[in-house]
């Protein structure tokens, strides 16, 4: 009988104060998106598991000043760790980035990109479902710029074109080539859609 007096008076001060409604209305709709927002990436990193092979094993490195402020890795310290390293059983480096897309053909475009090492994919265990990964000569400055698009850039900018391979756009101005498509599972590194 309690509970049945309590729910009347609640819906009776529902509809005495608009306004109260309607605060309350806004505050369970916040706290459901949140919730919703929060277990979607718990599902994604925690319980489903990233799409790399043996994930336990990848750990991220980085530096930071005295107030825990993150600085990056300049290309030195990579080299230093990566010559130096005993512990693992490789080091990659990764930069995001946005960028433009372009070419003659099609709008220009901005996407989130990414600046790797020519090694990043082979240590997480992908490999591109069209093409070749990156080669170790493609992370030399005198090599030719080439360019992995997402599974979601080949399908909504190229319409799925399996002859996109070996074709030059442009990113950030830079003629670039396509070598390879990733899968439509890998979101890898952050939902990136290109990496250079």
């Amino acid at each position: 009988m309690g509970l049945w007096q309590d729910v009347r008076f609640a819906c009776r001060l529902l509809v005495k104060d608009p306004w109260f409604t309607g605060v309350a209305t806004l505050a369970l709709a916040l706290g459901l998106g949140v919730c919703t927002a929060v277990f979607t990436f718990v599902n994604a990193a925690l319980i489903r598991g990233l799409p790399f092979d043996d994930p336990d094993r990848i750990v991220s490195l980085g530096s930071m000043d005295a107030r825990g402020r993150n600085l990056g890795i300049s290309r030195d310290d990579f080299r230093d760790w990566n010559e130096g390293s005993k512990s693992f059983s490789g080091l990659a480096i990764f930069l995001g980035a946005p960028m433009n897309i372009s070419e003659d053909a099609v709008a220009a475009e901005q996407v989130q990109g990414t600046y790797g090492s020519a090694n990043l994919f082979q240590l997480i265990g992908q490999k591109p479902v069209m093409g070749r990964d990156f080669a170790p000569n493609d992370d030399r400055p005198e090599g030719e710029p080439v360019v992995i698009i997402s599974n979601g850039i080949w399908k909504s900018r190229y319409g799925g074109d399996p002859n996109i391979l070996g074709r030059v756009i442009r990113v950030n101005s830079l003629p670039c080539t396509i070598i390879p498509v990733v899968g439509p599972d890998m979101k890898f590194p952050f939902h990136k859609q290109i990496l250079l």
